[in-house]
């Protein structure tokens, strides 16, 4: 087959690309919300609650704009490194409040080294990195996973600290009385929080309301939008081979949590791109098809994650919680701005040329062609790999099957075109 080059695709200008400066907030806020739902499916906003806190004692303590924006994302990601198959780490830290616990059960050990390795890949995210990676020092030196004590610990982190521990407790002591928390919290203060930011928090509590912004799902969203106005950003994802390498990340995130083979989406993409070069479309068109494929799965991250791996017949309740992914992807992706083209392509990946796809049954040329090349993209490499309800098959006969669906679940040029590669 016939590769076409793919590194240029990566050059594009960024005024080509059009992606606003409250990007890179937007996306880590509904990634993060996206990841953090309970097993009814609703949010609980853990990490949007302890960014609200952790900027406000950040505000209190005078940190300037770049310490801010640091400590904006830091919190937000805080824990990216605990999304799991079966739940989150924030489920397991609740039931596991004291620290020699968290200590001997790895997940929650691993959990911070884990989010600085992901983060640290990206040059303009090393010292958020390094944030994310100690937000469960204490400060005497008693916390994990390295120990580190006192001033040792970045004062992103020790904000951090702070912030999260407040909302763990809250879940905790199913507690939302402000004095309850402080009385919980204030013997902690010199162990595991640094006494000055402790202080700062008590002060916001007592005197500025602090709970006022994270009571109620209303209060929260307004505060995080309030927010997310003042850390708009043309550094952290600044250039188009940033965002390649992020949205590959965010891809292998969601392979690994929802895939039995690795690498789905990175695959899908390849793909993709090669069918949009053969059929001569512009090369901005075959950007946006790019990160399209590499994301077109985020939204099997919200819900239940597990349902993916399952071996065993799936439930009526289970496969429409199957269905329900590219609808959960789009929810995700048009609440970020200048990604509602990639939400629109990806909403529709899994019609069908008859109308008998979904989530809306479009029929045809009324699906966009970015999701038919997508569609034709994803089923192949569906049929070439193991899972859990059947064996791998071969090139060839994986495109017996495309060409024995055209007209009913694919589009005929489509799949003319994508056989024409394979065998060129």
């Amino acid at each position: 087959m016939t590769i076409y080059p793919q590194a240029r695709l990566t050059q594009l200008p960024i005024q080509d690309i059009v992606f606003p400066s409250s990007f890179a907030a937007d996306f880590a806020s509904e990634f993060v919300k996206a990841c953090e739902l309970d097993g009814s499916g609703n949010e609980i906003y853990h990490s949007w609650k302890v960014c609200i806190m952790a900027c406000r004692i950040g505000k209190k303590l005078n940190l300037d704009k770049s310490l801010m924006k640091e400590l904006f994302f830091a919190s937000l990601l805080h824990d990216i490194g605990g999304v799991m198959v079966n739940g989150h780490v924030i489920d397991m830290l609740t039931q596991i409040p004291d620290v020699y616990g968290q200590k001997s059960n790895f997940r929650i050990f691993a959990h911070p080294h884990r989010g600085e390795t992901i983060l640290a890949t990206f040059p303009t995210f090393r010292n958020i990195s390094e944030i994310v990676g100690t937000h469960h020092e204490f400060y005497d030196g008693t916390g994990f996973p390295k120990g580190l004590k006192g001033d040792k610990i970045p004062l992103c982190s020790r904000i951090i600290r702070v912030a999260d521990a407040v909302d763990i407790a809250a879940q905790v002591h199913s507690a939302d009385n402000p004095d309850e928390i402080i009385s919980l919290l204030g013997i902690f203060s010199g162990e595991e929080f640094d006494p000055e930011i402790y202080e700062v928090f008590v002060s916001l509590v007592k005197n500025e309301g602090l709970f006022d912004a994270i009571k109620s799902a209303e209060e929260i969203e307004w505060n995080m939008a309030a927010l997310k106005k003042e850390m708009t950003d043309h550094h952290l994802l600044s250039s188009p081979d940033t965002l390649n390498r992020f949205f590959k990340m965010i891809a292998s995130i969601a392979d690994n949590l929802t895939s039995s083979e690795y690498n789905h989406s990175l695959r899908v993409a390849e793909l993709s791109v090669q069918m949009a070069y053969l059929m001569e479309l512009n090369e901005s068109e075959i950007l946006t098809i790019r990160w399209a494929s590499f994301l077109h799965d985020i939204g099997k991250l919200a819900g239940n994650r597990s349902v993916y791996r399952k071996r065993e017949k799936l439930t009526d309740e289970e496969w429409l919680n199957v269905k329900a992914h590219p609808q959960r992807s789009y929810d995700i992706l048009n609440k970020v701005s200048g990604m509602d083209k990639i939400a629109y392509y990806i909403l529709y990946h899994h019609e069908n040329q008859d109308g008998t796809g979904y989530p809306e049954g479009l029929k045809g040329e009324k699906i966009p062609l970015a999701s038919r090349i997508m569609h034709v993209a994803d089923a192949y490499d569906a049929i070439t790999s193991n899972r859990p309800y059947h064996r791998k098959k071969q090139q060839e006969e994986a495109l017996g099957e495309l060409k024995k669906n055209v007209g009913r679940q694919f589009d005929p040029n489509v799949v003319e075109v994508f056989s024409k590669f394979l065998i060129s």
